[in-house]
């Protein structure tokens, strides 16, 4: 925890995956690899998911390599200088895409209007599991069966890990984000959505800024990635300025 704290933000799934559900959880499991005695990175992995960190690049890659081929996962993400170490040794597997990596440095640009926006609770986890298969922008990086990512976003909402906003219309919903990996500090924002026929009508920004405002009440700091150019106006007006890389991996 404390090597990981070094880069808290960039950390957050770690951090939020170890708080929230320790060392001892069937669908996670923790390792750290070593050189002369100190740590030289860590693997995490969560369901079919791994994330890679290592503060100083200095990780035995190909012994990372080897050690993935006893695993069966669907998805290797981490820091983007991280994961071009070790993209080069799966590239035969693992297609690469890079994301932006950004923090909320002023909340004061947040949209006012939430008035929408309604936090979701467990019985929504199908609904949203579902409407999650309607973004093209979301393959690769979410479970391909509809069932699998109902259980992960399910189990989110029972054990606190995030929380998921959401706006109906129409008797459906029609734009999403939640908060993921909350650590006690910071959360991270994912799954945002707007379905492609309510989009250009702000719900985007109406629902990512009640969920950043979720975030500070509680004491905590929030950050994204994102790889849609479209997306970067967006983010920048809502508050958010550019911190780093990140890259995900994605088998097939």
């Amino acid at each position: 925890m404390e090597y990981c704290l070094t880069e808290p933000n960039v950390n957050l799934f770690i951090l939020g995956d170890i708080e929230n559900f320790g060392f001892d959880n069937d669908f996670q499991e923790v390792w750290f690899q070593t050189f002369k005695d100190q740590i030289a990175g860590i693997v995490l992995r969560y369901h079919d998911n791994l994330i890679l960190y290592s503060k100083d690049l200095n990780m035995d890659f190909q012994e990372v390599k080897t050690f993935l081929d006893t695993l069966k996962v669907r998805v290797i993400s981490g820091k983007g200088m991280v994961m071009e170490r070790l993209h080069p040794l799966v590239a035969d597997r693992f297609s690469k895409r890079e994301m932006i990596f950004c923090e909320l440095v002023d909340s004061l640009k947040l949209t006012e209007d939430t008035g929408e926006v309604m936090i979701a609770g467990k019985a929504d986890a199908m609904e949203i599991a579902e409407v999650y298969g309607q973004i093209n922008e979301f393959a690769g990086l979410y479970a391909s069966e509809v069932e699998t990512r109902h259980r992960q976003i399910a189990n989110r909402i029972e054990s606190k890990e995030g929380v998921h906003m959401l706006i109906r219309r129409d008797g459906r919903i029609v734009s999403h984000a939640n908060s993921a990996a909350e650590t006690s500090v910071s959360g991270m924002i994912g799954g945002i959505l707007t379905l492609p026929e309510y989009r250009n009508q702000g719900l985007a920004s109406r629902v990512i800024s009640a969920l950043c405002k979720n975030l500070i009440q509680r004491g905590k700091s929030a950050c994204l990635f994102y790889d849609n150019p479209e997306a970067d106006g967006l983010f920048q007006r809502l508050g958010f300025q550019v911190t780093n890389k990140w890259t995900i991996l994605a088998k097939g």
